[in-house]
């Protein structure tokens, strides 16, 4: 009896009142800021339910819009945590930005005229309803306050918010002074929550996501809140870009000096877009993958990937003898060691897509015709494989009378012969075995 009456004067004790418990303090400052405590802990558990209640709501009625929305993005063979990092965002973004009708309506109004609204207590709803109008935004994590909560600062407006975690899911468990953020912030009391999660980014692609964001921001012309959210699906591909080529960097190679081309890449190229760093590390996967010969020279390699790389994408800066400038290389070696990336990838389906874009822009580019020749040479040389089979002898005549017609037309002049014909070797042999003669 007495446990219960004791709890029955807590409960009607005013808050500036002695605490019934004798400690002497004030009840708000004692026994009462436990309650307090508790209360708040059960909001924030609701406020997580609904924003899981939310999600499911956009996923439930607006399946095929989400389906049509996660297709912009290439997320096949994509890490599992990257591809559901943007299934998080884009579902986020579709709740809060994308609208339904000519009016402005979003789905996060439209479920707050549902009958899942009313699941909620009136004080969960009033933090809810201030979620209204939110944006997605760009931040840099800059530490934790004494009670141990993230300060985050916009990369965009300069200002910094404080970050109440309604749960632990919802900050990465691993990030660093300076890492990036990305994902939606929402109003908690006077500071912000993450609303499900945020997307986190290494501090050393900070700069370039930064520039690539900003530019999607000249185009549109708009403050950065209206194209953050107008021009969602270019800044996430940008996010989306940036993480793929800081996990790429990360990528365990064979041999040290095959990682030390991808590190010579990324040392040079600080200005240079994601999106075309992620394709020379594609092109010098597809190369390494093919032979085990290492790059004799790591800057050379390293310039000829971001000149093919470049020509792929047509790509400011990409002049032979700009990079081969940057990286304190011969144009001729950078040359040299692009059409040894050629050679090497000509006979693969698998590449067909980029290498049929080279062909048509990067030789043309240049005015060199010697493209040309080694597509015919390929032909003939695969027609007589099937006619005739391999003889040594055959096919290296045919190789000789192929240079000599090349260097009488003045197309080797940039190129190194004995490296050319090694290569014209190698070609033939796997056509020759790829086509199942032996």
């Amino acid at each position: 009896m007495e446990k219960k009456a004791g709890a029955s004067n807590m409960a009607e004790t005013p808050r500036n009142a002695l605490c019934p418990c004798g400690s002497g303090k004030k009840y708000k400052h004692c026994c009462g800021k436990k309650e307090a405590v508790s209360i708040s802990s059960l909001i924030d558990r609701e406020l997580i339910e609904c924003m899981n209640d939310m999600r499911q709501f956009v996923l439930q009625r607006y399946e095929r819009e989400a389906e049509e929305l996660l297709d912009q993005f290439p997320l096949d063979e994509m890490p599992e945590e990257l591809e559901l990092g943007v299934q998080i965002m884009a579902v986020n973004w579709m709740l809060f930005c994308w609208p339904l009708d000519e009016t402005g309506q979003t789905i996060f109004s439209a479920y707050r005229k549902s009958r899942h609204w009313e699941r909620w207590r009136p004080s969960v709803q009033a933090h809810i309803e201030r979620w209204e109008g939110a944006v997605p935004s760009l931040g840099e994590f800059i530490g934790y306050e004494d009670d141990n909560r993230p300060v985050v600062r916009d990369l965009l407006t300069g200002g910094e918010k404080i970050v109440h975690l309604l749960a632990s899911h919802q900050w990465p468990s691993v990030i660093e002074t300076g890492d990036v953020v990305f994902g939606f912030l929402v109003p908690y009391q006077d500071v912000f929550t993450c609303f499900t999660a945020v997307f986190p980014l290494p501090a050393s692609g900070k700069d370039r996501l930064l520039r690539a964001i900003q530019q999607e921001g000249e185009w549109s012309g708009q403050p950065s809140a209206l194209w953050m959210r107008d021009r969602f699906v270019a800044v996430l591909s940008d996010v989306l870009l940036e993480w793929l080529w800081q996990f790429a960097k990360q990528f365990k190679w064979d041999d040290p000096k095959q990682a030390a081309v991808i590190r010579e890449l990324d040392e040079n190229e600080l200005e240079a877009p994601a999106a075309l760093l992620n394709q020379a590390f594609a092109i010098w996967a597809i190369y390494c993958g093919k032979t085990s010969r290492l790059p004799y020279s790591v800057p050379v390699y390293a310039a000829a990937l971001r000149y093919v790389a470049g020509h792929l994408m047509k790509a400011e800066g990409s002049e032979v003898e700009d990079i081969a400038d940057r990286y304190d290389v011969m144009p001729e070696d950078v040359r040299s060691a692009a059409l040894d990336f050629f050679l090497m990838a000509v006979d693969d389906e698998d590449d067909e897509e980029w290498l049929d874009d080279w062909e048509e822009d990067w030789f043309e580019e240049e005015g060199d015709e010697l493209d040309a020749r080694i597509n015919e040479w390929i032909d003939d040389i695969d027609l007589m494989l099937m006619r005739e089979g391999w003889d040594e002898k055959r096919v290296n005549r045919h190789i000789d009378r192929a240079i000599r017609s090349w260097r009488n037309e003045g197309l080797l002049e940039e190129v190194n012969e004995k490296e050319l014909r090694k290569e014209l070797r190698d070609v033939a042999w796997e056509i020759f075995t790829d086509r199942g003669f032996i």
